[in-house]
């Protein structure tokens, strides 16, 4: 009975073991410039507006290592504030590229607004060819809603592969 026993608890440490080779953590800080903006008034509140944007940017890794980013958003705002959802990509030198989705919520405070919300891992080529994966996001856009402006988004997601 204990031998029966040791040779399951190896074989759930290996599995184990397997299991966490197979999964990466990329922490990374993004910055990226709106290069495009279209925005569309509702109507039906004050101030709101729906925007479309596209950004193009670097993320920066812990390791020093970097990426070509960058997301397309649409943002859901009244009087600067709401939801938004992202398509994004990360393309690394070797080639691979790793594709995200972002949903989270826009809080306009003064000038800034600040941006919190959850990633979902949709696929990837290279190395991250069969991705999956989830994380979260905290961010800043620095300057108003506009061509031009600047943000930065610190993310944290796990890919298993």
């Amino acid at each position: 009975m204990s031998k029966a026993i040791a040779v399951l608890l190896a074989a759930l440490a290996f599995v184990g073991t397997i299991r966490a080779a197979s999964a990466e953590d990329l922490e990374f800080r993004e910055v990226v410039h709106i290069a495009s903006l279209a925005t569309q008034e509702i109507g039906d509140v004050d101030g709101h507006v729906l925007a479309l944007v596209r950004t193009s940017g670097i993320a920066s890794f812990q390791d020093g290592s970097t990426a070509l980013a960058g997301f397309v958003a649409q943002l859901d705002l009244v009087k600067g504030s709401g939801t938004i959802a992202t398509i994004g990509s990360l393309t690394f030198d070797d080639g691979s590229v790793l594709w995200y989705r972002t949903a989270g919520s826009a809080t306009l405070e003064g000038s800034r607004t600040l941006f919190k919300g959850t990633i979902t891992v949709t696929g990837g080529k290279g190395r991250f060819a069969n991705a999956k994966g989830e994380g979260g996001f905290t961010g800043v856009r620095i300057s108003p809603l506009g061509v031009g402006a600047d943000a930065f988004f610190d993310q944290m997601i796990t890919v298993k592969k």
